[in-house]
């Protein structure tokens, strides 16, 4: 059973130690470490992390805290999941959507004059009037061409 004790003493640094009830006995190994005898525990390098307490600056703890913050900072703004990379995908979307909405618009026009090329002989010859110049036996053209005032 273990548990966690406090000093009572103000001169001792440390705040606590780490104690085991079932204290295991120590045998020496012939390259001159010792072991604890018996299933590999965990106690002793717990005992030995809490012992010795590392005590890091001032200066030191602000940089460790900056980079902290820094990639903090990095992953939820500036990151590829970061806000602003979100509102550019966003924006770039909108776009996307309107010009989806565009094409989607003008292939149902292009449907409509499929359909009306296909059944309306009217629409076909006004069509090949307006766009290809055709005539009938017999008609005559007439073109009038603009004038620059210009030029006079």
């Amino acid at each position: 059973m273990r548990y966690w004790e406090f000093d009572r003493e103000p001169s001792v640094t440390r705040r606590g130690t780490f104690h085991d009830f079932k204290r295991r006995p120590r045998t020496a190994r012939g390259d001159g470490h010792s072991v604890v005898a018996g299933g590999g525990s965990v106690g002793p390098f717990l005992r030995n992390f809490y012992r010795h307490r590392v005590a890091v600056s001032a200066p030191i703890q602000r940089f460790f805290l900056f980079l902290v913050l820094a990639a903090i900072i990095y992953a939820f703004v500036l990151g590829d999941g970061g806000i602003i990379r979100i509102a550019m995908l966003q924006h770039e979307r909108a776009g996307l959507d309107g010009h989806i909405a565009e094409l989607q618009q003008n292939a149902e026009m292009l449907q409509t004059e499929i359909a009306r090329l296909q059944s309306d002989p009217f629409y076909i010859e006004k069509t090949g009037r307006e766009r290809y110049g055709y005539i009938r036996p017999g008609e005559t053209v007439y073109k009038l061409v603009p004038t620059d005032e210009n030029s006079k």
